[in-house]
């Protein structure tokens, strides 16, 4: 082989992954025991509502997508908005008397 095309076959292997960036990065996560202790009976709950609220950051100045899961309990019904919600915490939401919006 001439030289030039074995380095080019040396250098591609290595180039290969670590440029690599994810087509969607993982979401903002939130528990139950958060939303109780941050939010009055009733309120909306949204990722630009968390953001005023600073419970979360924008990442790269954008409003990143937020998951809420199910770890803690939760007594006061919120209305969830935009949000992923793990089948966990959905139940204790609606449980309660919340509701969840997409």
């Amino acid at each position: 082989m001439k030289p030039l095309i074995r380095e080019w076959i040396k250098k591609y292997p290595k180039l290969r992954g670590y440029r690599f960036k994810p087509l969607f990065p993982k979401p903002a996560i939130i528990n139950l025991w958060v939303l109780e202790k941050k939010f009055k009976k009733g309120e909306l709950v949204s990722p630009e509502i968390l953001i005023e609220r600073r419970i979360i950051r924008k990442m790269k100045g954008r409003v990143p997508k937020v998951k809420i899961l199910g770890k803690g309990e939760i007594k006061k019904p919120l209305i969830i908005e935009r949000c992923q919600v793990s089948s966990q915490a959905k139940e204790k939401i609606e449980k309660v008397g919340g509701k969840i919006k997409s």
